[in-house]
């Protein structure tokens, strides 16, 4: 039913684009058209998304229109009657801005001034969609309607992107490229090429200067729905790019392979230090090494020596390098490919810790006591030669007293980690900090390519090893930059959102457990110790997660919650993560000044710079994994539709609910019209339920449910339940539910925990990250795997965590999650969600800015950076964002409201 529904309004959508003979039309006017009823609102606009992304269909802002039939559109209508239209004067250069432009969703955008001065200009939709978000450009601003101003393009001064990838159509004498990339909105006009047939995947090469895009066809890369067509698709959609611009090539062909001599000046020799790399089996990139000792002569005290590649050393300030290993921001991990932050000849060759070769490398030397505490640490600079490259498998079967050839020589030197790992993982525990650890997805591809599995990644003792240790270097540099007062890129993790921990609170209540009277991150950890065994621990944990704020970057340091730390920066992978790279250079410019040498130290404001964009590409990069992960998911259902599966119930949203399969690690989505009766999402018990029958669907219920459809394109899986849900009883009473929360999702959340916590009938508020200990303060969210996903190098990962797989959806509005014009929520300027702004007590508090969500870290060598992000399931987690027309309560306007801490936040990692 819900799938004929769907046809049926994709049919009348382009029938009446057709009428309308080239007019662009809005989604009202073609819902008014077509005679669509306005509750189907949300699935209209789904239905447009689909069409334009197959190419059916080309978007300007908030018009669709047919390809080929659309007439020129005047520039800058949007500026009318203003300007030269009706006679003005140009205002001239003195008159214009140069900047950043960042678009929005719904077309419109905002150029950030370089210089600094003023307020940002706004640029309405027909001016943005010349341009591509985060191009450099120049804009004259001229008068708008209202009295307002607005930005009218002049030039694009730098592309952010010189390559895109879209469909090739051919229409007569015109032939043009809808790009992948749904942003940017309408077709780009390219030249007829022999090189591509009608359908085509194709890369384009952008025309540097134009304000128009326009550019050439440089090969067809596939048809859609192949996987290394989708991949690219994705990735170049989100910014990243597969092949490296020429200059980047030269340079790094110019680097050299070996260490040279006067490389080693000023460098401690640990060439004799018997340091190892330890890695998942497919890793081609060793950006760490490490080395344990017990110290003679200092009862309980170990040396913890952890050498990093020395990338800085190769990629200098103001070289093609590092221009585009910033622009990149991180490497990103597909199943079938990596698309690294740098050259293979540098993350593969020189900077990487290969075994049995010189390699320069930055290192923190670590004296830690009995009790997990770093007595003392130095950081320098050295030369290295690995002892050799160890897998987590190794490493794991030694410590647990198997024999491995080749690796038994190690076994001391194993167990000595393991045992000072144990003491570092009871200190953070002592400490407050969360450690969420729950099972990550990983894509199991065959030699030609096709899904084989989809299973839970395995995680063993050595994955624990490495992250400690990491989470240990990490902070012992933080510190040192902290105690002498040095400006550095901070990676910050704040206090939880008060109405989310609210709502994790009340269900778990819900559930018979005893809840903390002050949440704080002791307190939090010693309620997921007492959800150990319980039917909803995978639901409980995931809210938890949910309702932690997202890590990123920054230059001002507010502590790290999830790791309960009061400093915490990045400085163990800077072959994979640009804010690693500037953390090394941070330091080799202080060392460079103490010896009365010049330097060049990037302005506060530059590191703010580098700050945002880091947390931004992060955020690209692990959506961009998850929209890879949900694709192979629909691919490897594609052959069990109509199969039958066991499941459970993993979140409800109000257009349905999502179920885990119990045999793949993969999940689907119920629509709410396929589950009959008049069931509604209830925010308290985190349930769908039908009042009148008392019927519920609730997280954590074991369902039956069919495969109905698997679209690899479109990135779905849905299902059809086939068992009648549970009866609840009294239906709950809706005077006891809180003020209006958006529904929230069960989510992916690593942290095993144990402690105790105390009940109470009231909850304060969470403890602030500045704290002190007896308040329960210390943080942490678990960096990496604890920062999630421990460091997965060029292996299968799926990205961020389930709610990222899906992004988020809500209710009211025109969405949430990733779109959604926002609901007001006590009114006030604005939450920023997804780009959108959201009101909330007035404040204006982005939440994950342009990257919705709050997923799984990905990346990271450590626990769950996030409490905010999760590995999780692959799967096909998205849908309408929103089912109640209209743009929602307190809808938020195309205006610099959702700027700030609104517009454009975001995470990746610890």
């Amino acid at each position: 039913m819900g799938h004929e529904g769907q046809e049926r309004r994709r049919t009348a959508l382009v029938e009446e684009l057709r009428r309308a003979a080239g007019k662009p039309l809005s989604i009202r006017e073609l819902m008014q058209r077509a005679r669509i009823h306005p509750g189907e609102r949300t699935d209209v606009k789904r239905a447009l998304r689909d069409l334009t992304r197959e190419g059916v269909l080309l978007r300007d802002g908030k018009r669709f229109s047919l390809p080929g039939a659309r007439p020129a559109a005047a520039p800058a209508a949007a500026l009318a009657p203003v300007g030269e239209r009706r006679g003005m004067r140009r205002a001239g250069r003195g008159n214009e801005v140069v900047g950043t432009l960042k678009k929005h969703r719904d077309g419109y955008g905002f150029v950030a001034r370089i210089d600094r001065k003023g307020d940002d200009v706004f640029v309405p939709p027909g001016e943005a969609a010349q341009a591509l978000d985060g191009d450099l450009v120049r804009v004259e601003i001229v008068p708008a309607r209202g009295g307002r101003t607005a930005g009218r393009l002049v030039e694009v001064i730098e592309r952010r992107r010189r390559l895109l990838i879209g469909t090739y159509h051919a229409r007569g004498a015109r032939s043009f490229v809808v790009p992948a990339d749904e942003e940017l909105g309408e077709a780009v006009p390219v030249p007829e090429t022999a090189a591509a047939q009608d359908g085509d995947v194709v890369k384009v090469a952008l025309e540097p200067g134009t304000a128009r895009l326009q550019g050439a066809v440089v090969e067809a890369i596939g048809r859609p729905g192949e996987p290394r067509v989708e991949v690219l698709k994705v990735a170049y959609a989100k910014g990243f790019a597969d092949v490296f611009p020429e200059p980047v090539r030269a340079e790094a062909e110019a680097t050299p392979d070996r260490v040279r001599p006067e490389d080693r000046q000023g460098r401690r020799d640990l060439t004799a230090l018997p340091l190892v790399t330890i890695d998942g089996e497919d890793a081609r990139d060793f950006d760490d090494a490490v080395h344990v000792e017990r110290l003679e002569g200092r009862k309980g005290l170990y040396r913890l020596v952890v050498a990093i590649a020395d990338v800085a050393h190769y990629v200098r300030p103001g070289a093609a390098l590092d221009a585009e290993a910033g622009r990149r921001g991180t490497s990103v991990y597909f199943p079938m490919q990596v698309l690294p932050m740098l050259p293979e000849r540098l993350s593969n060759g020189i900077c990487s810790l290969n075994p049995d070769v010189d390699r320069l490398c930055m290192v923190a030397d670590l004296v830690v006591d009995e009790h997990g505490e770093t007595r003392s640490a130095e950081v320098y600079e050295g030369v290295m030669r690995s002892a050799a490259r160890c897998t987590y498998t190794e490493v794991a079967n030694v410590v647990a007293g198997q024999s491995v050839p080749g690796r038994d020589r190690f076994r001391e030197r194993f167990l000595l980690m393991a045992e000072l790992q144990e003491k570092l993982t009871a200190m953070r525990g002592r400490r407050g900090a969360l450690d969420f650890d729950l099972p990550e997805a990983k894509i199991v591809l065959g030699e030609g390519g096709e899904v084989v599995a989809i299973e839970k990644r395995p995680r063993n003792r050595a994955h624990r090893i490495v992250e400690e240790f990491m989470l240990a270097a990490n902070e012992a540099v933080a510190r040192w930059f902290g105690s002498r007062e040095l400006p550095t890129i901070y990676r910050i993790h704040d206090v939880p959102d008060e109405e989310k921990l609210q709502a994790f609170l009340d269900l778990a209540e819900s559930h018979g457990f005893e809840v903390p009277e002050v949440p704080g991150p002791r307190a939090l950890n010693a309620l997921l110790g007492r959800f150990q065994g319980h039917a909803q621990q995978r639901a409980l944990n995931q809210l938890l997660l949910r309702a932690m704020m997202q890590a990123v970057y920054a230059t001002e340091n507010i502590g790290h919650y999830g790791l309960a730390a009061q400093h915490y920066l990045h400085f163990t992978s800077p072959i994979r993560r640009y804010p690693d790279l500037v953390v090394h250079r941070l330091l080799k410019e202080e060392w460079a000044r103490r010896q009365g040498q010049p330097v060049r130290e990037p302005s506060p404001a530059a590191l703010a710079e580098m700050a945002a964009v880091s947390s931004e590409r992060e955020r690209a990069a692990m959506e961009a994994e998850r929209d890879i992960a949900a694709f192979y998911a629909a691919l490897f259902m594609k052959d069990k539709v109509g199969e039958r599966y066991e499941g459970v119930i993993s979140a409800v949203v109000e257009f349905g609910l999502f179920v885990e399969l119990k045999r793949w690690f993969v999940e689907g989505l119920v629509r709410l019209e396929d589950l009959g009766g008049a069931p509604e999402l209830d925010t308290e018990l985190h349930a769908l339920v039908d009042r009148t029958t008392g019927r519920a669907f609730r997280v954590g219920d074991e369902v039956t449910v069919d495969v109905v459809s698997a679209s690899p394109i479109r990135r779905r899986i849905e299902l059809k339940l086939v068992e009648e849900a549970k009866a609840i009883g009294k239906p709950a009473a809706k005077g006891r539910r809180r003020r209006e929360a958006e529904p929230v999702l069960a989510e992916a959340g690593p942290e095993e925990a144990d402690a105790r916590g105390a009940r109470a009938p009231r909850r304060g508020k969470p403890a602030p990250a500045s704290a002190p200990p007896a308040a329960g303060r210390r943080q942490r969210s678990g960096e990496g795997h604890r920062e999630h996903g421990v460091k997965q190098g060029p292996r299968a990962r799926t990205g961020g965590g389930r709610e990222q797989q899906g992004e988020r959806r809500g209710r009211g509005g025109e969405g949430r999650g990733r779109g959604g014009e926002g609901r007001g929520r006590g009114g006030g300027e604005g939450r920023g969600r997804g780009g959108e702004a959201r009101g909330r007590r007035g404040e204006g508090r982005g939440r994950g800015g342009e990257a919705r969500g709050r997923g799984g870290e990905a990346r990271g060598r450590g626990p769950s950076e996030r409490a905010g992000g999760a590995p999780g399931k692959v799967g096909s987690r998205r849908g309408p964002p929103g089912r109640k027309g209209g743009a929602g309560k307190g809808a938020a306007k195309p205006s610099k409201g959702a700027k700030g801490r609104g517009g454009g936040r975001r995470r990746r990692g610890r």
